[in-house]
């Protein structure tokens, strides 16, 4: 994405005019009639779609049509590529894919852009997340833009590769297994105290002893919370509810946090909250919010306060995690999206996104974050009272 700030002014309000059907029809028929590219396009182990000047599609492989469901190649013929992934975000534009303010961020349009701009091969990382079956499905993309021509014409061909299950191993590499480990060099540091010291006072070595069950009460949870989070991706994921008591949930992720190393140098403050209760899956509720006010923490400077809060709108329950300082508008357009992370180079990406995925499908809450000066950022949670 090295262009990215190059194009931002335009990005959202790219070219948006469409080649007539009759001019997307006579291209692909030149398209076809070109052996070698006819054969290059099956010969590909990846998703290939050729496109005209336009970004229309004229040309698809049939390992693409199979993998997203596509029975009818001729139903995609003239369509933006977000309008055929299924891109939750293609109808949103004045003129569809490549044209919503998302758009500016998605890595298979700047790379088929700047392929385009630059007549030079781009690859970009692109999160998209597509609508099937009225259930959200997340995936990672590599997308290779290339430049070719046909009697002249200038076309892309644009090489899809699916990266999610590298980028699943690398979030469970690098933040599940890291903090598992963590958690387990705590324990074992602990355990070692215990073994070497004998005469060790009383009261100190209850202290220990009441580290140690704390420790691996969060390993425990730890490794619990990953299996949810692949069983929900894979639909399996089934809550369970029970009566949870608002006021009392907002004090259990407060004491999770507020002497959390995150949390050195800054405020965690439980806001105005309501007296109330609603059914929900609690371990979840409380994940949720945890990962919303570990979030917030880090993205607050020394000094700072983060402010949790709860309040009752009749048929629901609006959490909110609240700080001072406001995302970026790049951030704020992927924010969601998985393995997406504003921390560069560590594998992380997933907090957020467990958010929308547990609290939307599976809690049949609302997600959603307001980020804007002078107010700060706030992420929401509205769940309904009553679990259905």
């Amino acid at each position: 994405m090295g262009t990215f700030n190059n194009l931002h002014s335009a990005s959202y309000l790219a070219p948006t005019p469409r080649a007539s059907s009759e001019e997307v029809r006579s291209t692909r028929r030149r398209v076809l009639r070109d052996a070698a590219l006819r054969s290059l396009l099956e010969a590909l182990p990846d998703y290939v779609l050729i496109l005209n000047h336009e970004r229309q599609v004229v040309a698809a492989n049939s390992r693409l049509l199979s993998a997203f469901d596509l029975e009818d190649i001729e139903k995609i013929i003239g369509k933006r590529p977000g309008e055929v992934l299924g891109c939750i975000f293609s109808s949103r534009g004045p003129a569809g894919c490549g044209t919503s303010p998302n758009c500016q961020a998605c890595g298979a349009f700047i790379s088929i852009l700047e392929s385009q701009q630059l007549r030079e091969q781009n690859c970009q990382e692109c999160r998209i997340t597509l609508n099937r079956e009225g259930s959200r499905v997340s995936l990672d993309l590599e997308v290779i833009s290339n430049p070719a021509q046909v009697d002249g014409l200038p076309l892309t061909v644009c090489i899809i590769r699916d990266i999610s299950d590298q980028k699943r191993r690398n979030v469970l590499e690098r933040v599940f297994f890291h903090d598992v480990i963590n958690t387990a060099g705590g324990i074992h540091g602990i355990a070692s105290m215990l073994a070497q010291s004998d005469g060790l006072p009383r009261d100190k070595e209850l202290q220990y002893k009441e580290w140690m069950v704390q420790l691996s009460n969060r390993l425990i949870d730890e490794i619990n919370h990953q299996r949810k989070l692949l069983a929900a991706e894979r639909g399996e994921f089934k809550p369970d509810p029970g009566m949870v008591d608002v006021p009392e949930l907002l004090r259990e992720v407060h004491a999770l946090y507020v002497n959390h190393d995150i949390a050195d140098g800054r405020m965690l403050i439980i806001g105005p909250t309501s007296d109330c209760l609603l059914v929900s899956d609690a371990a979840i509720l409380r994940r949720i919010l945890g990962n919303l006010v570990k979030n917030a923490l880090e993205a607050s400077a020394r000094g700072e306060t983060v402010t949790l809060a709860g309040a009752d709108h009749g048929e629901t329950v609006t959490f909110t995690v609240h700080n001072p300082g406001v995302m970026s508008p790049e951030v704020q357009l992927q924010v969601f999206q998985r393995s997406f992370s504003t921390k560069e180079g560590t594998g992380r990406g997933i907090g957020t996104y467990s958010v929308k995925l547990f609290g939307e499908r599976y809690l049949k809450g609302t997600v959603g974050f307001t980020s804007r000066e002078p107010d700060g950022t706030t992420f929401f949670i509205s769940t309904p009272k009553h679990f259905a």
